[in-house]
């Protein structure tokens, strides 16, 4: 995502100092140069969001194990796993009939700002931001002794960091393969691949292409 915004950025600069100085000698050309910058970013951007939706909801996997026996184990681990200074999972409910475990895990990172006062002396602080993920899990059996297991997170947090809880998220995942042993991946992951350009930049793309003509246009018969 940076680097999508960081492309779009550079290339919103450089067409509008093209359009501006070497075309339309004018300062009409921020609108298309925008379009440019978007255009450029858009593919950078959907690849981050797939990868984050991929990495939020994993594809389910199916484990070597009973499924009454992955249920109590995933249980007891939600119970027993703490972070920082003993945050701990919130279970709100866990039906081993459905094999649905709902829960919650709420926690504070304590972070450092860098700030410079008047006199231009720079100073530190302490701030502490609230992190929340929730998470529902599903144990489905199989029929076969085995059972395939799906995790969906979502987390939220206050501040620009907005990997902050993608550790624990990471670290959970890790901690059930370890446990449960190395799960075979059920289905296949979002695809990354860009799809059709959505219909209002298509749209926005046309006007400021328009846009552009009328002001070559008059720049031309002035």
């Amino acid at each position: 995502m940076a680097s999508g915004i960081v492309i779009g950025f550079f290339v919103f600069l450089l067409t509008g100092a093209f359009l501006n100085q070497l075309v339309l000698h004018s300062n009409e050309g921020v609108f298309p140069a925008l379009i440019a910058g978007v255009w450029a970013a858009w593919p950078f951007l959907h690849h981050s969001r797939v990868n984050r939706f991929n990495f939020l909801h994993p594809v389910p996997r199916e484990y070597k194990t009973p499924a009454k026996h992955a249920f109590a184990t995933l249980r007891q681990l939600l119970a027993e796993v703490s972070y920082n200074y003993g945050d701990k999972w919130h279970i709100a409910s866990a039906d081993p009939d459905t094999g649905r475990i709902i829960g919650d895990l709420r926690f504070t990172d304590e972070q450092i700002h860098h700030e410079m006062d008047s006199r231009g002396q720079i100073h530190t602080r302490k701030e502490r931001l609230q992190r929340y993920i929730a998470l529902e899990v599903n144990v489905r059996d199989t029929g076969r002794d085995t059972a395939v297991i799906q995790m969906d997170f979502c987390p939220k947090i206050e501040g620009l960091q907005f990997n902050a809880c993608d550790s624990i998220i990471s670290g959970l995942i890790e901690l059930t393969e370890r446990i449960l042993g190395t799960g075979v991946q059920q289905g296949d992951p979002a695809d990354t691949r860009l799809p059709a350009p959505p219909w209002w930049l298509i749209s926005i793309s046309a006007f400021a292409l328009l846009a552009l003509l009328s002001d070559i246009n008059k720049a031309i018969f002035q």
